[in-house]
């Protein structure tokens, strides 16, 4: 078999890189900050990054706890100039983040950055597990549009204890005139370190999400217009516990760990490879396609924008059609789900 060469649709897009296990929170619904290993890859190691990756999500635990942060941001913009660079933090360090990001924007003005809330007050802080740190949060978002971050956004995570919060907080990203983005939490062995995160109150998340569906699609963005397609996902994820388009994780996305051990995505516990022994990417993506089929029954279930992303660009057609008939179709039961008061646990 050749493997000098590998299909378009084999090639890495995607990358979520845990620069650190390392965090100041206490989630609830995410153990990493137990995790007591503390070794990471070194800011040079990421010379070995696919050059043809598009999107880059630099996470942790908290990226910011990372002195050399700034250096890694350089030699992943290096390797990938082409890539869309956002760091996840939960907004807890405003001044290391400031000066941090004061050199980052140096030589990367566009640098994205998404900072966790949760909810207002003491919802955000007993979730996050961190007393005092909803005004933390709004101290960060302050400083990073004080330093002209443009690409910025406050990330919501959906569980069973905030679900009432979604409206509040998409409400304030809109005061603030920051993006808002959406996830639910997941189950991870590997990397979240939590395994019974669950889902109750389906009827309520029903009437939620599809608010928010309605909301973003009221816009004039197309952005906005394909969150509200995310959100949909979402609703039908969480009822029948499947995705609403393929999941392409190892093949078009892959999860990194702090150690560069390499799975199909964050929520796969699957080592398909080490960052550090990649000698040539196809031949990489190649190997791990037959490893995946092999593996397939295996796959967890999720959806997450890191996997979302690349199936909604394969699938323009189906995600355009939805959006024309959701938002000029009078009927707004296009995109409705028939929920019923049961348990649905996220898988």
């Amino acid at each position: 078999m050749k493997t000098n060469k590998s299909p378009k649709e084999n090639q890495i897009k995607d990358v979520v890189l845990a620069i650190t296990y390392q965090c100041n929170a206490h989630c609830q619904f995410c153990h990493i900050w137990k995790n007591k290993e503390r070794f990471s890859l070194q800011a040079g190691d990421y010379k070995n990054l696919p050059r043809n990756t598009e999107n880059i999500n630099i996470s942790g635990g908290e990226p910011f706890l990372r002195n050399d942060l700034p250096a890694i941001i350089r030699t992943i913009n290096h390797q990938c100039s082409r890539a869309k660079i956002i760091i996840s933090t939960n907004g807890f360090l405003p001044s290391t983040i400031k000066r941090q990001m004061q050199e980052i924007i140096k030589f990367k003005k566009d640098i994205g950055i998404a900072v966790s809330l949760d909810g207002f007050g003491k919802v955000h802080e007993d979730l996050r597990g961190f007393p005092g740190g909803f005004s933390l949060v709004l101290e960060s978002i302050r400083l990073l549009r004080d330093l002209g971050i443009k690409n910025l956004k406050i990330a919501f995570t959906l569980n069973n204890k905030n679900i009432n919060q979604l409206k509040r907080v998409y409400q304030l990203s809109k005061e603030l005139g920051v993006e808002f983005s959406l996830a639910v939490c997941h189950d991870s062995s590997h990397y979240f370190k939590k395994q019974n995160n669950e889902i109750t109150n389906t009827i309520q998340i029903k009437r939620q999400i599809s608010w928010l569906i309605e909301e973003e699609l009221k816009s004039f963005s197309p952005k906005k217009w394909l969150r509200a397609y995310f959100a949909w996902g979402m609703l039908g994820f969480l009822k029948n516990r499947k995705r609403v388009l393929p999941d392409y994780s190892g093949l078009n996305s892959l999860f990194i760990d702090p150690f560069g051990n390499i799975y199909p995505s964050d929520v796969w516990d699957m080592k398909i490879g080490r960052l550090q022994e990649i000698k040539n990417w196809n031949s990489f993506v190649l190997k791990t396609k037959e490893i995946l089929l092999s593996k397939d029954k295996e796959r967890p279930n999720s959806w997450m924008i890191c996997t979302a992303r690349q199936a909604m660009k394969k699938h323009w057609l189906k995600v355009s059609l939805w959006i024309l008939q959701t938002k000029f179709c009078s009927n707004k039961k296009v995109y409705g789900f028939t929920f019923v008061q049961n348990r649905a646990a996220i898988q």
